[in-house]
């Protein structure tokens, strides 16, 4: 019973501290070069990542456009990607 109560407490500290990291993030539209240093990959990756699905992004023309929220929902795995 204890345990129970502990992990239910840790889902809602984790659940607090996303909140309070998500309320510190602008809502911003990033290119694929903030969002490649945000991540800490290279240009090339997050866009062959975002092509198949496997991070949050949209393609507008020729270039790759991503929230910088679902970014940091997908990176504390709060976010599942729907291909």
């Amino acid at each position: 019973m204890i345990n129970l109560v502990q992990s239910l407490a840790l889902v809602s500290l984790d659940d607090l501290l996303c909140f309070v990291a998500k309320q510190s993030i602008k809502n911003e539209v990033w290119n694929s070069k903030q969002a490649a240093d945000y991540l800490g990959c290279s240009v090339a990756q997050i866009k062959k990542q975002a092509a198949e699905g496997k991070i949050p992004g949209v393609k507008l023309g020729v270039e790759w456009r991503f929230s910088s929220i679902a970014l940091f929902e997908f990176v504390s795995g709060k976010e599942i990607i729907n291909k």
